[in-house]
C-alpha cells in the first residue's frame, strides 16, 4: 500500500497511518512518504509501537520514505528502573509561571524541584511557548533538570507543530523526543494532569 503524507500538520500523518494500518492484513507492507523531521518520527514511534518493523531512506528531494512491515515487530523489554513513577503527566503551556523573569525563574525552580521527589509524573508535555524549555540555549538550567528526569525514566514530549509554527528546527530539542496531538490526547486521557 502507498499512502502519501506529505505536507500534512500534525496529527494528520499519524491519523492516516493508523488508518492504513487497520486495514491492512497482518504481513501487509504501507510504503509511507513523509517530507517533515516530526512526521517521520512520530510515525516511526507509533509503527513500533503497534508491533511493526520500520525502515527509513531519505529521498533525492529531501523527504523520507518509510517501509513499514505489519505485524514483524519485536517488543524489547524495557530494563527496569528503580524509580517510582505516577499515572501523572505535567501538561506546560508556556516557557514560564506568571510574568517576566520571576516566571522563568519560577519554572525553573519547580522543574528542578520535581528532581527531589522520590515519586515522579510518568509524562511531561511541552506545547506552545513550552517548547522554548526544551530547545533553547537560555534554558540550559532548565534542559538540565529535565534530562536528569529523563534519566529516571520520565517519558518527555515536544509538540512537533508548535516547533514549526515557531519556526524551530526540530533537530534543536535537547531532551526527549518530538510529540504529536494523537500521543497527546492518548496520555492527557489515561493520566492525572497538572497544568503549569
Amino acid at each position: 500500500m502507498k499512502l502519501n503524507c506529505k505536507d500534512l500538520d500534525c496529527p494528520k500523518p499519524v491519523l492516516e497511518l493508523k488508518k492504513a494500518l487497520e486495514a491492512l492484513p497482518s504481513d501487509g507492507i504501507i510504503d509511507l512518504e513523509l517530507n517533515s523531521v516530526s512526521s517521520v518520527e512520530n510515525c516511526r514511534r507509533f509503527a513500533l509501537s503497534q508491533g511493526c518493523t520500520e525502515e527509513s531512506k531519505l529521498l533525492s528531494d529531501g523527504s523520507t520514505l518509510m517501509k513499514i512491515v505489519k505485524g514483524f515487530g519485536c517488543d524489547v523489554v524495557p530494563e527496569e528502573k528503580n524509580e517510582a513513577l505516577l499515572n501523572r503527566t505535567l501538561f506546560i503551556k508556556t516557557d514560564r509561571i506568571g510574568n517576566g523573569e520571576l516566571g522563568k525563574k519560577l519554572i525553573n525552580g519547580f522543574l528542578k524541584t520535581t528532581l527531589e521527589f522520590e515519586a515522579l509524573p510518568k509524562y511531561i508535555i511541552f506545547v506552545n511557548e513550552g517548547v522554548l524549555l526544551t530547545t533553547q540555549p537560555e534554558n540550559a538550567g532548565v534542559i538540565e533538570s529535565l534530562q536528569s528526569l529523563s534519566v529516571r525514566g520520565v517519558t518527555i514530549y515536544t509538540c512537533g507543530l508548535c516547533l514549526g509554527d515557531f519556526g524551530i528546527d526540530p533537530a534543536s530539542v535537547q531532551v526527549g523526543e518530538i510529540g504529536n496531538a494523537y500521543d497527546t490526547m492518548r496520555i492527557l486521557l489515561s493520566t492525572d494532569v497538572v497544568s503549569l
